[in-house]
Parts: C-alpha cells; structure tokens; sequence
C-alpha cells in the first residue's frame, strides 16, 4: 500500500523555491487523463497573501486545457533522493509563455519504508563536529533513512561546502532517558533557507549505520509513534 505525508506550510514554501532554483523537472497532466509532459517551475510569487508559481507551457499543454475545460493540472517530479512528490494546482492565468498556478496548500511526498518519518515529541537534537567546532541541530522528524534537522544559519556555509559527512550523532528524547544513535556517514539531501527563524532546515540522508545502532534507531522511532498516538487518544 502507497503512502503520503502532506508538506505544507514553510517547508511548503522552500520546497517551491528549491524547485526554481533547481529547475527541477516537474511532470505535469490533465486530470482525466489525454496529456502528459515534463517543464520546470520558472518562479514564485505572492499575491494578496496567496502563493503563485509559473511553468513554461509544453507543446500542446495550451491546447489541451482548452480542449478538457481544465481549471487545475497535476504535478508530480522525484527528489534529489529519488522520493516521489505530487499535487495538484488552480490555473490561474494562461498567456503564450507561460501558466500561472495558485500553489497548493500541501505537496504529497511518498513514503518508502525507510523513509516513513515521525515527528520527535521530547526534546532531541543531532550533533556534529566539523573544524573542531562542534554544531547542535534540533531535531524536527526523523525516520530509519535520515533526519530533518534545524541548524543555526552561521554554520550554513559548512554544509554547502561538505555533502558528505562523518560522525552525525543523534541523541532522541524520551520521558525517562536520551538515546544516542551514532551515524558513521551521513549525506545532506537538501538545505532549507527559511524554515525557522535564525535557523535553516537541513535534511541529512544515513548513507552508513552499524546494525546495533540501526536497532536502537527502530526502537525509538516505535516509540515516538506510540507514544503520539497515546497523546492524540487522550483527546478523543
């Protein structure tokens, strides 16, 4: 069975933004099916506090909307990770050279198995040494192939210039103690400008973990589901 967590709100926003900045190709259809092509999103806006993005119109895309009376396309592309993401967008204007689109108020992103992530409910944070300097990052979800963490932005240029990364500890919260899940090798997937005040969003994917600790990363990750789903209960 195919599952999908909603991205919304600031994450929502970078997300768009990186999409632009990486021309990253984004495959767009009709709803009902008859049409079918690859484009890149060529900017983001906003208009009366409502978010806009723009494509360039593929052959025939034009024609085809015209045709099925469309008022919204679907969109799908893969992440940097391979990590499938759709949503569906209002048309908002349509000129020669381009489409303008109401962005969506969540994007769909697949959830592969090790990639099925949980939000942290206790206090949790990733440490990581690099120049001698040690840098803590709070952390937002994690899952068994990695985890989305907020980082001080004096440390940004850090990241940008080391893709690959040794020694990422993490140290998960739970009511009664800390667990500490050594890393060997981490990779950063992405980085996120404007996430968090002072901060920016880096997700890191876990390219190497000894068995011991990939035991200790299940258990903990069990427990935060569990232990969210005893929270949501209480108020049924």
């Amino acid at each position: 069975m195919t599952h999908y967590e909603n991205i919304e709100g600031p994450k929502l926003t970078a997300l768009f933004e990186n999409l632009a900045a990486n021309r990253t190709l984004v495959k767009s259809s009709l709803a009902h099916g008859g049409y079918e092509s690859l484009t890149v999103v060529n900017q983001t806006s906003t208009e009366n506090s409502r978010h806009l993005f723009t494509i360039n119109p593929p052959k025939g895309l034009i024609e085809s909307i015209g045709e099925a009376d469309e008022s919204r396309l679907h969109f799908e592309f893969n992440s940097d990770n391979g990590v499938t993401h759709r949503f569906i967008a209002e048309i908002k204007t349509i000129s020669s050279d381009q489409i303008c689109l109401y962005a969506p108020a969540f994007i769909q992103r697949h959830q592969q198995r090790d990639n099925f992530r949980v939000e942290v409910i206790f206090d949790s944070f990733a440490k990581l040494t690099i120049e001698g300097l040690e840098i803590r990052m709070e952390i937002e979800n994690l899952s068994l192939g990695g985890v989305y963490c907020y980082c001080p932005n004096k440390h940004k240029a850090l990241f940008v210039e080391r893709p690959t990364l040794e020694g990422l500890e993490l140290n998960i919260g739970m009511p009664s103690e800390c667990y500490v899940v050594p890393i060997e090798r981490a990779k950063v997937n992405r980085i996120e400008s404007k996430p968090h005040p002072k901060h920016f969003g880096i997700a890191f994917e876990f390219m190497r973990i000894k068995s011991a600790a990939k035991k200790t990363l299940i258990q903990q990750i069990y427990e935060l589901q569990r232990q969210r789903l005893q929270h949501r209960l209480k108020f049924l």
